[in-house]
């Protein structure tokens, strides 16, 4: 059906801030190991604090400490980072101020773990990519959906959102399952770095054109390890 690569790994520690170039990365039932374990909330209520409400969010970055692209990088809390290059650990007492004022959330933040019952992993394909660019007239950086994994295959622009949920496909020597088309959020049309710039274009674009879906969700339930480099197929 098709074939192709592993030409990027990401990960996200805290839901909402720019996340961690990998090599290699661990997956299992709860997803891709240390994607999206935290999030930012208003304090003492369920209120997320995310990219599309505040999306000056993105300027920030969140990595595990042992930046050194190892799947087994995942350990204690996550380290941030400020626009300016500033760190602060995750358990810091002065970063809830620090992050509230900087993404202007005025009811200020909180950062705790998130529940989830289970994990999935986002794929994004760089066909589809590079023709939403062709499309739009102007490069579309990936990033602004965010990915757990970017592919080059030899499959139509757009065609992995019509595959049958329930498709095995491969990643490397292990077989995941294909859950579903990603449904997108307003988050793709603000700026992937924090700059606090729509592109509304881009947003009416994924919804009239593409059925307001983009990437497609993989899940495994026994831990593996996939790797840059790694083959896909269907």
């Amino acid at each position: 059906m098709f074939a192709g690569e592993i030409k990027e790994l990401w990960r996200y520690p805290l839901k909402g801030l720019r996340g961690e170039s990998l090599r290699s990365a661990v997956v299992d039932f709860d997803g891709l190991a240390g994607d999206r374990l935290f999030g930012v909330f208003e304090p003492g209520s369920d209120k997320a604090v995310w990219g599309g409400s505040h999306p000056k969010l993105m300027g920030w970055e969140a990595a595990w400490p042992a930046q050194c692209g190892c799947a087994d990088a995942v350990s204690g809390e996550p380290v941030l980072y400020e626009p300016g290059g500033a760190a602060w650990g995750a358990d810091e007492a002065g970063l809830p101020e620090r992050l509230a004022e900087t993404v202007d959330a005025e009811k200020g933040v909180e950062i705790r773990k998130v529940k989830r019952d289970y994990g999935r992993m986002l794929v994004v394909f760089e066909a589809s990519v590079r023709k939403l660019s062709e499309q739009l007239g102007r490069d579309i950086d990936a990033m602004r959906f965010r990915p757990n994994v970017i592919v080059d295959a030899d499959l139509e622009p757009f065609a992995e959102t019509a595959l049958e949920p329930g498709l095995a496909i491969r990643l490397g020597e292990h077989e995941f399952t294909l859950q579903k088309p990603c449904e997108r959020c307003v988050l793709p049309s603000w700026d992937p770095n924090g700059a606090n710039v729509r592109d509304k274009d881009l947003h009416k674009h994924i919804i009239t054109e593409l059925g307001n879906h983009f990437g497609v969700y993989v899940r495994i339930s026994e831990p593996v390890t996939i790797k840059v480099g790694d083959a896909i197929a269907a």
